[in-house]
């Protein structure tokens, strides 16, 4: 099973277009790594556990798609 760490660098919400904006950095299968993405919420985080939260699903989302190259992560 894959090991994932991370810690949210930066993150805004954009209430009008209901956004989170946000960038993580950390380490999966012992390689590092830095993701920059937006996400649809359909209301604010709020608070850090909800904003950690988000942002974990997202990553778990984007590492279960193949990379560039057609393999996994």
């Amino acid at each position: 099973m894959a090991t994932m760490e991370f810690k949210v660098v930066t993150a805004s919400y954009d209430a009008a277009a209901h956004l989170l904006s946000y960038t993580a950095t950390g380490l999966r299968n012992g390689l590092h790594f830095t993701v920059s993405s937006r996400v649809k919420c359909l209301k604010d985080p709020g608070s850090a556990e909800r904003l950690h939260m988000v942002v974990l699903l997202a990553l778990t989302d984007h590492f279960k798609r193949p990379s560039p190259s057609g393999l996994r992560w």
